[in-house]
């Protein structure tokens, strides 16, 4: 995790605590109990100061101090778990959560945010059962407890149940009044996957087909779909795919192979051609439309125009390997390579390699692939590809 990123989530998990414990307060009907005068201790300063600054360990070294002092901090103590479980030292987490929940005088609210810290905890060292038991007291008491709910939908979302999640999802945008129609339909379009891969093709269409309803820019429903129908019917597999370009053009190339089957199979390659040329025209720099169209291309024999198209992708994002890949491939094939070669070895003395070109713009997690959830910060349909030009520097 980037700094950035860590200190992001760290934050988050310090306004939680806070949250709770405004609430704890509001329910107590402005209950005058005072916990020791914690805040005046340097050591809480200095914690607050180096969890400011993304100094983990050295936040939770100082705030150790502060517990020790003032054994009655409560809020300190949660702080202090939350740090132990993004640092990693999840058994001393759960250890503190535990101790917390043995005292009798924690509010409901402060019981409940803490057991739903536990349950974060149990989650994070993957004991996933005990982590459902904890989410489930916290919900049976206080069926509305958002930190709950939220923990919960990605606890189901880990397990792949997404059937649970999308339930636990539709509660949460209900409670938070807001919408979260993209979300929901990642969810439908993984249940529509699922379908799919167990053989329910007509389960797997009203998936597809109900997540594009909650939301037309959710690609990987459009594939899906796509995907249904390419044997029987390559028409409305190209047409659906067509949409799905129009609904989300900074995914298109996500159909680029695809289509290119697809318009064979119904006898028109030269559409494939038609489309590439139509999305370069829109994005000159869009180097995955050269890179399909130069695979076409070779495919078909046209070597020469193969090739310069597979040079303009690669100086145009020059760290991609494929690129690279594919004007060998094209100098293979070539009966005198030579000029070639050295127009290819001329450009990628400037290239910049890196096998992860996609990036989360939430917590900037990298991948070699498209990923639809992050595997690190678990949010739906964050990731870009980066592309790093020879002279512009990162675009996005």
């Amino acid at each position: 995790m980037t700094d950035t990123a860590l200190l992001a989530v760290i934050l988050a998990g310090v306004a939680g605590v806070l949250a709770g414990r405004a609430w704890a307060r509001a329910l107590r009907g402005g209950d005058s109990r005072s916990r020791p005068g914690f805040r005046i201790s340097p050591h809480y300063s200095q914690g607050l100061h180096a969890l400011s600054t993304g100094q983990l360990n050295l936040a939770i070294s100082e705030l150790t101090k502060v517990t020790r002092d003032e054994p009655e901090a409560v809020e300190v103590w949660q702080v202090l778990a939350h740090l132990l479980r993004e640092a990693g030292q999840v058994e001393r987490a759960i250890q503190v959560h535990q101790r917390l929940l043995a005292r009798e005088d924690l509010s409901r609210a402060e019981r409940a945010h803490v057991l739903a810290s536990l349950a974060a905890d149990f989650r994070k060292a993957g004991f996933l059962d005990r982590a459902a038991e904890t989410y489930a007291e916290v919900l049976a008491a206080e069926p509305r407890n958002l930190q709950a709910l939220l923990g919960l939908q990605k606890l189901h979302e880990d397990q792949r149940q997404w059937r649970e999640a999308y339930v636990v999802q539709t509660r949460l945008s209900r409670l938070r009044n807001t919408e979260a129609s993209l979300v929901l339909g990642h969810l439908q379009a993984e249940m529509g996957h699922e379908q799919a891969r167990r053989g329910d093709r007509a389960g797997a269409e009203k998936a597809f087909e109900t997540a594009l309803s909650l939301d037309r820019r959710v690609f990987p429903a459009h594939l899906g779909l796509a995907d249904l129908h390419a044997a029987a019917d390559p028409r409305k597999a190209t047409a659906i795919l067509e949409e799905a370009m129009k609904a989300s053009p900074e995914r298109a190339y996500l159909a680029f192979p695809r289509l290119a089957r697809l318009y064979a199979a119904c006898g028109e390659p030269s559409r494939f051609v038609a489309l590439c040329e139509r999305t370069l025209q829109y994005d000159p720099h869009d180097w995955r439309a050269r890179l399909a169209l130069a695979q076409h291309l070779r495919r078909e024999g046209q070597d020469e125009e193969a090739l310069g198209l597979a040079l303009r992708a690669m100086e145009e994002n020059p760290q991609v390997l494929a690129a690279h890949l594919e004007t060998l491939r094209t100098l293979g094939g070539m009966t005198d390579p030579r000029r070639g070669l050295a127009r290819y070895l001329a450009a990628a003395e400037h290239a910049v390699f890196y096998r992860d070109p996609h990036v989360c713009t939430s917590c900037r997690y990298r991948a070699e692939d498209m990923i639809w959830r992050c595997p690190q910060c678990h949010e739906w349909g964050t990731f870009v590809e980066e592309r790093v030009g020879t002279g512009s520097g990162v675009r996005y």
